[in-house]
């Protein structure tokens, strides 16, 4: 494993978000590091696992747990992290926190595969056609709403011409282009 530690000084905001915990049976990693903040300006990466909060072992901590050891830092806060893409590769040949899967490919994305997700979502556009999806299927199952009729064609048509003109508006040309730029700032890329 890839560890490394790195002391930010205070006072918070510390530029980072937290995911998982011991609450929710996953490691404590970094959900969000802030462009520019101060966890960035050390190095920190999104992915990477925490291992301890000022010298306290991270691994048995709940989120809140976590959330109040960094919130009680106030000059300065340290922290104990392992590469992420180091750690996914030792949870899964080791089976940890409740997987049990030998040798499983796990996409641990760079920032190449990341430029490269937003690229080739770039002219996405949502499903016009009738058809609904097996997850679609499976969800109305479980929320026992696939007894219920599909809209009739008149309705359809009326709705579907809605929707083309509807993402041909500049209205729906700048929501676009602020989702992609909003995702290329969370996955802490440049477009």
């Amino acid at each position: 494993m890839n560890i490394y530690s790195v002391t930010l000084n205070g006072p918070a905001p510390w530029g980072f978000r937290l995911q998982g915990g011991k609450d929710f049976n996953m490691p404590l990693t970094m959900s969000r590091v802030t462009p520019g903040g101060k966890a960035a300006q050390t190095g920190v990466g999104v992915g990477d696992w925490l291992v301890s909060i000022s010298d306290a072992n991270a691994e048995e901590m709940t989120h809140v747990e976590a959330q109040n050891k960094i919130r009680a830092a106030t000059d300065s806060l340290t922290l104990t992290l392992s590469r992420g893409e180091a750690f996914y590769e030792e949870l899964y040949s080791k089976g940890q926190h409740g997987l049990r899967v030998e040798n499983m490919p796990c996409f641990i994305p760079n920032d190449r595969s990341k430029k490269r997700l937003i690229e080739d979502t770039e002219d996405w556009q949502p499903r016009t056609g009738t058809t609904q999806s097996r997850s679609f299927r499976i969800l109305a199952q479980l929320t026992g709403t696939d007894f219920m009729q599909d809209p009739d064609d008149e309705n359809l048509k009326r709705s579907r011409e809605k929707f083309l003109t509807e993402i041909q508006s500049p209205r729906y040309a700048r929501l676009r282009d602020w989702h992609h730029e909003r995702s290329a700032r969370a996955l802490n890329i440049k477009s």
